[in-house]
Formats: structure tokens, sequence, C-alpha cells
């Protein structure tokens, strides 16, 4: 018996006759509560007790002071009709007599047979209920993330793999001695193109497959960007920590575009725990908040921005024009999911201080939002980020936002722990919401 696949309870239960039987309750059933009994007192006994099934039902309401109407009893009678129609076609051959036990020590005898048609029906329902589980968008996040950080995929394998195919792209309409119009054109355009195309890609393949779980599922786990920065700010501490300094800034080279190689070890500390505020955040935070609204295209679409966005960055020499739209794209992209990471650090342990630093750093930093999400993090962990660094020779000096301390090796770690805490209590209550309304 089943209803929209839910089943609140599933329990043996002996009634007056002695008779083992199996009380199921129903969630959301379109009738008043009610127990509906059904034997299975042996699997030989099911066919005949399913054409009993009305009687058993009107011996059961007899009991029950609520009084069917009408209409729900009509809607009762096709579910019971259905479910002897899917019962006979399965099991054609199969002739039966039903065996009702009449007193206590038969029931022992058919004891066995009775705790194999209980396991038959709770293998049923579990299966049942993992396939339906496995439609809700929360819990194949969940499962994503958990792949995305265990599994050993490289960069080839993610839409990093394809940023030597978009920059090949880039320099083909960002040629020199164009004008600083065509450039900008030149940027708008071609971001656009590839960003129309994947997500084309994507929602052919999640239309045309019939797996929208399984595409889903594997779609997170190709787009989420997690394990690499986080590996890579590990690496990067015990670097530092064990006086490596050369090291440290060899692997961190790998996660910005500044250059490294005039770093103090309180200026590669910086560095790489904006890194991983800034990687993790665009790469995984704001992609499972996309995911959350609007599905794997809302996902695609955030991740391939961030991917453009490294591609032409407008701070490399000759991006400045054709990088910007690409630039403000990200920049738009990632205002929702800072407002809900503001959210999130009122789990930290002063609640109200990055409210205060993201402020300023909103108003003063250049690239307004990624200010503000370095200066909330570095707010909650009172650290000064930001201040001045080498792009391509050329001193960019930017305004220092977050906290009071000047941040040090442990800062790395901290950083990157905190904005993967957030991620994680985002998951928990987008999982508890989805489950429960």
């Amino acid at each position: 018996a089943e209803h929209q696949g839910r089943i609140k309870r599933l329990s043996p239960k002996q009634t007056n006759e002695d008779a083992a039987l199996q009380t199921i309750k129903f969630e959301q059933f379109p009738l008043p509560d009610f127990e509906f009994y059904a034997i299975v007192s042996v699997p030989e006994a099911v066919a005949e007790a399913m054409a009993n099934v009305p009687t058993l039902i009107d011996h059961a309401l007899s009991s029950n002071p609520t009084t069917l109407k009408a209409e729900e009893r009509s809607i009762f009678d096709e579910q019971i009709q259905k479910l002897q129609q899917q019962y006979q076609q399965q099991q054609p051959q199969q002739q039966s007599q039903p065996q009702i036990v009449q007193q206590q020590s038969n029931a022992a005898t058919t004891q066995p047979s009775t705790n194999q048609g209980i396991t038959d029906f709770n293998s049923l329902y579990q299966n049942m209920d993992v396939s339906i589980l496995m439609q809700e968008p929360t819990l194949i996040l969940a499962i994503a993330v958990i792949l995305e950080m265990i599994l050993p995929l490289g960069k080839r394998f993610k839409l990093d793999g394809l940023m030597n195919v978009f920059i090949g792209l880039g320099r083909k309409v960002n040629r020199p001695g164009i004008s600083d119009t065509q450039r900008a054109f030149a940027g708008f355009l071609l971001p656009t193109l590839i960003l129309f195309f994947l997500l084309f890609l994507v929602t052919t393949l999640d239309v045309i497959s019939g797996f929208d779980a399984i595409i889903a599922l594997v779609v997170m786990v190709l787009v989420l960007e997690l394990k690499f920065p986080q590996d890579r700010s590990i690496l990067v501490y015990r670097a530092l920590h064990e006086g490596f300094k050369d090291k440290a800034k060899d692997l961190l080279s790998t996660m910005v575009l500044r250059e490294t190689n005039m770093l103090s070890p309180m200026g590669i500390a910086k560095a790489a725990s904006e890194s991983a505020i800034l990687r993790i955040f665009s790469g995984w935070f704001a992609v499972m908040v996309w995911y959350l609204m609007l599905g794997i295209e809302g996902a695609v679409m955030m991740q391939t921005v961030n991917v453009l966005s490294r591609c032409y960055n407008y701070k490399l020499r000759g991006n400045y024009q054709f990088g910007r739209m690409i630039f403000r794209m990200q920049q738009i992209l990632l205002f929702i999911p800072a407002l809900v990471l503001m959210l999130c650090l009122l789990c930290s342990k002063s609640p109200w201080r990055h409210f205060i630093t993201a402020k300023q750093a909103f108003s003063n930093y250049p690239a307004a939002v990624s200010g503000m999400v370095l200066g909330a993090v570095g707010g909650a962990l009172n650290i000064s980020l930001g201040g001045p660094r080498y792009y391509q020779g050329y001193l960019m000096r930017l305004p220092s936002v977050g906290g009071e301390h000047s941040p040090d090796e442990q800062s790395i770690l901290y950083s990157m722990r905190k904005i993967r805490m957030c991620g994680l209590i985002l998951l928990v209550f987008a999982i508890i919401i989805d489950l429960n309304f």
C-alpha cells in the first residue's frame, strides 16, 4: 500500500483476534486518520487477503468514530482496486488460502514466515524512501560536497580545465592594436557566448537524459571547488610554518595573480588568507547559493563566470578594458551569496563586528563585493587584509579591510576554516528547510 511514496510508520501489531497483522499509518492520506490492517502472516496468504481488504478496512473503521464521506470513500476504493490490480498482475499464477492464526501456539509456528513478510515490506519501503530522498536538491548538494572533497579529481576534469581554451579565444578577439571600444565589446560578447553555450549544453543534457538526480550530482561534483584551495592553503601554511619561505611562495603563486617573490612571511600569510577566502567563497559557497536558487544552471553560471574572471582578469596587462565586463558580472552574481555569508557569520564569536567591517570595505574597496567578503571574514577573525600588491611589475595600492591584527601563518587556516564553516552552516539549514517545507 502506498500513497505518494510517504510512509510515516511501519511496525508489527497484534489484534484482538491474536492474528499477526501489519499496521501502516499514512502521512498526507486524503482521508481522516485511521489504521489500515493488512494480513502478512505468511507470504502465501497475501493473494487471498487482497480480496478481503475492503472487509478488513470496514472492520478497522468500525472502531473509529470518524465517518467517511462519500467522496472520500470513493477515493479510498480506487486506491484499493489499484492495489489489487497491481498485485494480480505481478503474481497471476499464485493461488493460496489465507492462514490466520487462531491461537497463540499456532502463531509461533508461522512466526518465521511473518518475519519474512515484514522484512520484505520493510525492504520495499526503505528502497522507496531512498529514491524519494534522491529527488531532494539539498541532499544531492550534500552528497556532491562530500564527493568533491574526497575524490582525487584534477583541475583538468573541472571547468578550470577549460582555462587554456578560454585564454586562447580571448587572445583571438583581444588583439593588440584594436581600440578600447572594440576591446570592451569583445569583452562583453565572448564571455556571453561562452556562458550561453555551457548553459545550453547543461540544460539540454538535463532535459533529455531522464536522470535528473544523477546529472545534477555529476555536474555539481565537477563544478564545486573546495578541495584545491583548501589543500593548497594547508600546504602553504605547512611550508611557512616549517620555515620554507621560497616553497610557500611557489605554492602561493598557483593561487593568486599577484607577484609573490617579494613577499615577507606576513605578506605570504595575508595573500594566502585572502586567496583562501575569495576562492572558497566564489568557487564553493556562492556556487551552492546559486544552485539552491536556480539549480545546476545557476551553479554552472556562477562557476563559469569565476573561471572567465580569472582568465580575463582586468588587473593583467592588456585586459583592463577587455576584462571589465566579466569583472562586473562576477561582482553582481556574488552580491546575494555575500549577503547570505553575512548571516552565516552570525555564528562567530563577535556576531556583529563583521557587519561594520564589511560595510566599510564595501564603500572603500575597488571590488565592492569582494571587499565586503574580505572585510566580513577579516572582521570576524580580527585580522587585517588588503593593502599594496604587485601585478606584472605594477604596484596597486588597495585599502586595508577587516580587523586590526596583522595575519600570521595560523591566519591561513583560520580563514579557510571560517569560510568553510559558513558553507556547512548554509548546507545544514538548507537541508532542514527543504525536508520540512
